[in-house]
């Protein structure tokens, strides 16, 4: 008997005219604006005011030590994950923070509602899943006012670029825009509601580049947003080619890093400052690059450790794994929670005049990219794996330039029959003359510094 096949979202959208796929694209963004900036969303956003942290360490600590007991107290007595693990006691210092135990990954994907409070109804929760940078998939959820706060210190920081969340801004993401078999333009849509120009990281190939910075420029971005490998080669292009940029205040990017080397490229391409920022899907910003290319920890928002493999503090000019306390929400709590990246802890205190904890380098966030065979560089490409079912870990390796080999670690609950999905997913973004196979193994191999790389080039540059 055969079984009516409806269509999937991206099959509505790619089938789609042009005015409906940018209806169908501004309903979702009304969506999210409803669980991020509704309310009295400005008031939070004034609480982030990027002044505070010029203020005097001792103070900013003394408010987080107040912050963090209401935080622990309320988890101890709403969220059933803390109920068990939270020793009913209150901090005399933050110096006593890593008396607490960490959380894992592991522990939230065992049992996600573990760590929402009992008294949230589940309906009102924003499910969200992420593969992250380790490629191990994730599934967690977050409350209204979490995703608010998560939004609200990034929003406040644009003031010290000269920018505010309304004007309007270009972004280049992995956010499906376009399949990757087009080969005209537009590889962009406009979002009305955020006035964001959001743009397809995975169609950057020389050919299009000019495409690109027409339309930034006849759009009259403000800023940019987004991945800074996208932008780097953008301006790689600008440089060579003499073509003309747009004029853009600030270029703040997300969700991978690239070397201090390539940023000063794209400020030169540009014309602008570039800042780079460090944060997770599971607890929003955490850290923003100052003009001497520390990263500040928004100690506004988080409490944020580097520790060594016990916990414990690591000493200024080491390096250890940053795990992060956030003050978003006592619904939905991330306490100690193990990011997985490591950073390097600043020796002395930043000439920029912050007095909020400071970061010289986080590393393993330098993630190696493909390059297909028409020369295109398609890097974060986590998120591909998500559609497989019981991957304990995963890695990407490109073993040739037109052969790519999707490694994955099984769990007990693995669905080869998922895998489908999954090349299909990397068809997507590497096109199709990119072999892309998938095998099983036992295990993935580590970095010198312990970290697992989700995509590794196995071939010369």
């Amino acid at each position: 008997m055969n079984m009516l096949r409806l269509p999937s979202q991206q099959q509505i959208y790619d089938t789609a005219p042009r005015w409906l796929q940018r209806v169908l694209v501004n309903a979702e963004a009304v969506r999210r604006e409803w669980f991020r900036r509704y309310g009295d969303y400005q008031q939070l956003v004034a609480a982030h005011d990027p002044v505070w942290y010029y203020r005097p360490r001792a103070e900013q600590e003394a408010w987080q030590l107040a912050r963090l007991n209401r935080l622990l107290a309320e988890a101890r007595q709403r969220v059933p994950h803390y109920r068990r693990v939270l020793p009913d006691r209150t901090l005399a210092s933050l110096a006593e923070l890593p008396s607490l135990p960490m959380l894992s990954k592991e522990q939230i994907r065992r049992n996600p509602f573990d760590l929402v409070a009992a008294d949230r109804d589940r309906r009102t929760l924003w499910p969200r899943k992420t593969s992250g940078s380790t490629g191990t998939p994730l599934t967690f959820y977050l409350d209204r006012e979490a995703t608010r706060n998560h939004q609200a210190p990034a929003d406040a920081m644009l003031a010290v670029l000269g920018c505010r969340f309304g004007e309007p801004r270009a972004r280049f993401s992995g956010a499906y825009v376009a399949p990757y078999t087009r080969t005209k333009p537009p590889f962009w849509i406009w979002i009305d509601l955020y006035r964001q120009l959001q743009c397809s990281a995975y169609h950057l190939a020389p050919a299009f580049y000019p495409h690109y910075l027409r339309v930034l420029r006849e759009r009259g971005v403000v800023y940019g947003t987004g991945y800074p490998t996208a932008w780097h080669l953008l301006a790689t292009y600008i440089l060579e080619s003499g073509d003309q940029p747009p004029r853009l205040r600030a270029i703040i990017t997300d969700s991978e890093g690239i070397s201090l080397e390539q940023q000063a490229v794209v400020e030169q391409a540009f014309g602008c400052p570039m800042v780079q920022t460090y944060g997770t899907g599971e607890i929003g910003q955490i850290a923003w690059q100052c003009e001497h290319r520390r990263y500040h920890v928004l100690s506004r928002a988080a409490i944020a450790e580097v520790v060594d493999d016990a916990g414990q503090p690591v000493a200024p000019g080491e390096t250890g794994q940053i795990v992060v306390t956030t003050f978003a929400s006592s619904g939905t709590p991330f306490i100690r929670y193990q990011t997985g990246d490591l950073a390097t802890l600043a020796a002395d205190d930043c000439p920029c005049g912050r007095h909020s904890p400071s970061w010289l380098a986080i590393e393993g966030r330098i993630d190696d990219r493909i390059k297909t065979p028409d020369g295109r560089w398609i890097g974060r490409l986590s998120h591909v794996t998500k559609p497989g079912v019981g991957i304990k870990e995963s890695q990407i390796a490109q073993v040739a330039l037109d052969r790519i080999v999707i490694r994955v670690v099984p769990a007990p609950d693995f669905a080869p029959e998922s895998m489908q999905a999954v090349i299909e997913a990397a068809r997507r973004y590497l096109g199709p003359t990119m072999q892309i196979e998938w095998e099983l193994v036992e295990r993935l191999p580590r970095t010198r510094a312990g970290k697992l790389r989700h995509v590794v080039r196995e071939i010369p540059s």
